[in-house]
């Protein structure tokens, strides 16, 4: 059974990318007068410039089924969505040790250890 992770960075979630979009049209929007529009993308900017901040997402791949494991949260207790083929297969709240099928999520050293059969493929956090 093969099995490859790889962390997927802020740039590949698109939060970040939109957020300095919506950031550059709020600056280019306010120069030409239109106020109200100029509030609108920055708010909506900061708010995804936000929330790239606290997501982390990897994508595990076995035997040619496709995971990705999506983290929220900076420090525990994490809210955690694993998808399988771009379905969710399961969501909720991990404080300490959590098994869900093959995966499992524990907390170490602050950060969200993700196994799969028992064998560590990543840290998240």
């Amino acid at each position: 059974m093969k099995v490859s992770a790889r962390e997927v960075g802020v740039w590949k979630m698109g939060y970040l990318t939109i957020g300095l979009i919506f950031m550059a049209l709020s600056i280019f929007s306010w120069a030409y007068g239109r106020d109200f529009l100029g509030f609108f993308f920055s708010i909506s900017g900061l708010t995804l410039l936000w929330e790239a901040d606290k997501r982390r997402a990897m994508v595990v791949s076995v035997d040619g089924r496709n995971f990705k494991v999506l983290v929220r949260g900076r420090k525990a207790p994490f809210e955690v969505i694993l998808l399988e083929n771009e379905r969710v297969s399961w969501r909720g709240t991990v404080e300490d040790y959590v098994e869900v099928g093959d995966f499992s999520f524990d907390i170490v050293d602050g950060k969200l250890s993700i196994k799969f059969n028992g064998k560590e493929i990543g840290r998240l956090g």
